[in-house]
């Protein structure tokens, strides 16, 4: 089993953050990626950013809960860098939303296909019915029974 990774040394506030606008600008930029693949029907070509994505993701995640459970970082830095830092973060969010827009879609799509390809490979098996061995007439899979209670008080 691998270890985890060991959390980054303090850092000061400006670093910090500055840090942290980068892994939320990088992660947007693989995210981007990911979007106009998903857009592109190009699905198989994401599973090669996950590893890039993980490790970025895993370091923006310690990096959120650094800042919150010490927020002084973000009150003690300059304007610029945490104006810097709202920028890349609200990106991100917003590219985060529109990557589970596509990736949902994607997997509603694939779920149809699949159920859609289960129910005529199970109408393909049906025993034919009738008199005739060549009967086209199927015999259409039951639904699941449903148990019936009857109450004595209807």
């Amino acid at each position: 089993m691998q270890q985890p990774p060991a959390p980054k040394q303090w850092q000061p506030p400006v670093t910090f953050l500055e840090d942290m606008a980068s892994l939320a600008t990088a992660l947007d930029t693989i995210i981007t990626k990911e979007n106009a693949l998903a857009q592109d029907n190009k699905l198989a070509d994401i599973a090669g950013m996950a590893g890039e994505k993980t490790q970025l993701a895993v370091d923006y995640d310690r990096h959120v809960r650094a800042l919150k459970a010490d927020p002084s970082r973000l009150h003690a830095a300059p304007e610029k860098v945490r104006a810097n830092l709202k920028t890349a973060i609200t990106s991100l969010e917003s590219k985060l939303a529109d990557n589970e827009r596509y990736l949902g879609a994607a997997k509603s799509v694939s779920e149809g296909i699949v159920k859609a390809a289960a129910r005529a490979a199970s109408e393909a098996r049906a025993p034919t019915i009738g008199y005739v061995p060549k009967s086209t007439a199927k015999i259409r899979p039951m639904a699941a029974a449903a148990t019936i209670a009857l109450d004595k008080r209807v």
